[in-house]
């Protein structure tokens, strides 16, 4: 996994994600153990506060990308759930 560090503005990105990183453990060094879990279940929102899919690929069962593959299928597929009320 390169992640992406040969393209400029992704390594940008994942540099101000390390500085983000290094201020949060600075001003808390528990903020890994006492961080709610997020609404979402995104780990990076959750522990960051800010949800970055283009550079995640960490998580195997992230919520976000399953309920967006789950959407995916159901469109090629032609599926349309309806709700109850």
């Amino acid at each position: 996994m390169s992640w992406g560090v040969e393209h400029q503005q992704k390594r940008k990105d994942i540099l101000e994600l390390m500085d983000l990183s290094a201020r949060i453990m600075k001003a808390n060094p528990n903020h890994v153990n006492e961080v709610p879990k997020s609404a979402s279940g995104c780990w990076m929102e959750q522990i960051y506060g800010i949800q970055r899919c283009d550079f995640c690929d960490l998580s195997g069962d992230c919520p976000i990308r399953e309920e967006q593959e789950w959407q995916e299928y159901l469109t090629k597929n032609n599926i349309v759930i309806e709700k109850n009320s």
